[in-house]
């Protein structure tokens, strides 16, 4: 197995722009899991090298992404956006093949490299990690 992680391209960067909601829009969500909720957090990927993981359910497929508090991880639900406040949203960054990431990942959200303690649960492969970014709406 190491040596097919040696042939994997090792991208150190991550770069993605999370595009807020407008202000009065409503956060449903009646799932424990989340896969319920909308709007889906829109995430964009800088490159075709990395992208938004998806996660399946009952033949039905959503990008992993959400919104979650991130000190308690609770999903939010009949929350409306309202301007000058911050959200934060969780996402599952996924590696395309033949590539993986460095362990810490410099990850930068809308311009701003976010701390390391904003990403986590990095795969045992090295090709997915997860983040939290607060938007302000």
């Amino acid at each position: 197995m190491k040596e097919e992680l040696q042939e994997k391209e090792v991208l150190e960067t991550v770069e993605l722009t999370v595009i807020p909601p407008d202000a009065g829009t409503l956060i449903t969500c009646g799932d424990p899991s989340g896969f319920d909720q909308t709007p889906i957090p829109e995430i964009i990927a800088d490159s075709d090298r990395y992208f938004i993981d998806t996660v399946c359910v009952n033949g039905t497929v959503r990008p992993e992404a959400y919104w979650k508090t991130y000190n308690t991880l609770v999903f939010y639900s009949d929350v409306r956006f309202e301007a000058g406040k911050s959200y934060t949203v969780f996402g599952k960054i996924k590696a395309a093949p033949g590539y993986m990431f460095h362990d810490p990942v410099d990850l930068i959200v809308n311009g701003e490299e976010l701390s390391p303690e904003e990403v986590e649960d990095y795969s045992l492969e090295g090709d997915s990690f997860t983040f939290y970014y607060d938007v302000r709406i």
